[in-house]
């Protein structure tokens, strides 16, 4: 079984993007009567994506990459607040109501309890792949996640390459081999997409100061960072009794 505590203040979860700033997107909704949404996609509207953009804290998605791309940011531009966007809705802490994007009563009881937040957040991304390619029975097959889970718990206490966490996470060898790289690299490619990146964006793991981007994706290392063992417990299940031999 997989045990996930909300006892966390904010101050501990200050590395973990996705608490921090989707509280700070639900205060938004909150104090702006809710967030106005496109008539065509339901998106968020432009408004709320530049205020995003400069007052969220998210490695990678910096106000100055961002707009280097888009001079105008539209919710697909920024790929976290359309997660957070889904995430908040399939939690049901916010709805679509007469174009805008409303507070639930949920969404309101939880405001200020980061720890909630972090929770509801980690059983939601983590409940199966964001690769929706993936047919169920190949998520079924892949995604083991309290294997995955206890790989981190029990192995990652140092520094481990993507590579090498693939291997012991992973059946790599079921993975199609496309071109000269084979099944592993395929197989770091979906864990690192699927996995690893939401456990930082969750502040669980850390990435290494090494990690440029002009390194290879296996060979980029990772560990689990200080909160991850008050966040995730991992327990046999009930009819599971734990044998010593003597």
């Amino acid at each position: 079984m997989i045990f996930i505590s909300s006892d966390l203040s904010e101050q501990e979860l200050a590395d973990s993007p996705l608490a921090i700033n989707g509280m700070k997107l639900l205060r938004y909704a909150e104090q702006s009567g809710g967030i106005p949404l496109t008539q065509s996609l339901g998106a968020f509207h432009r408004k709320c994506v530049e205020w995003a953009a400069q007052e969220f804290y998210w490695p990678g998605f910096e106000p100055e990459v961002l707009y280097s791309v888009n001079k105008v940011l539209n919710e697909p531009d920024f790929p976290p607040l359309s997660i957070l966007h889904h995430g908040l809705q399939d939690l049901r802490l916010i709805r679509h109501y007469k174009g805008k994007a409303v507070l639930t009563k949920a969404g309101r009881s939880i405001l200020g309890d980061h720890g909630a937040l972090q929770a509801f957040l980690i059983e939601w991304i983590l409940a199966a792949p964001l690769q929706e390619s993936l047919s169920p029975a190949g998520a079924a097959l892949f995604w083991d996640l309290r294997h995955m889970l206890g790989v981190v718990s029990n192995r990652m206490g140092e520094w481990v390459t993507l590579g090498t966490f693939t291997e012991w996470a992973l059946p790599v060898e079921l993975f199609p081999g496309r071109g000269p790289l084979g099944p592993r690299h395929e197989a770091s490619f979906f864990i690192a997409y699927n996995f690893i990146r939401p456990l930082t964006w969750l502040g669980l793991l850390q990435n290494s100061p090494q990690n440029t981007p002009g390194l290879a994706v296996t060979d980029r290392q990772f560990r689990k960072s200080e909160i991850f063992d008050k966040v995730i417990k991992i327990t046999l299940p009930n009819d599971i009794r734990a044998i010593g031999v003597h």
